[in-house]
């Protein structure tokens, strides 16, 4: 997800010829990541991830830069589509990690 996400930030300032290869490339590594997920997937999260100014500065304490990145990508798709469970993602990280 943090592939992805650092891409779109720098779309804009990309050459356009150089769009789509990085793109492809941002999902490829995601990809290859998902390859890895457990045969029985991961059980969701169930904590209350609070506002995103909540879950944002949990990172951010919490210190790992996996974490941070996470919750900033998760904060854009909480902008984009308004699921309040996306927010919740970051928190499961932190745990994880």
């Amino acid at each position: 997800m943090t592939a992805p996400t650092a891409v779109l930030r720098v779309l804009p300032d990309l050459d356009p010829a150089l769009r789509a290869p990085r793109l492809t490339a941002a999902w490829s590594a995601t990809a290859v990541t998902a390859v890895y997920a457990p045969p029985d997937g991961v059980p969701p999260a169930t904590a209350a991830p609070g506002t995103p100014a909540e879950v944002f500065d949990r990172a951010a304490r919490h210190g790992d830069e996996h974490v941070v990145k996470l919750a900033d990508a998760v904060l854009d798709a909480h902008a984009a589509i308004g699921d309040e469970r996306v927010l919740a993602a970051a928190d499961h990280a932190g745990r994880l990690i």
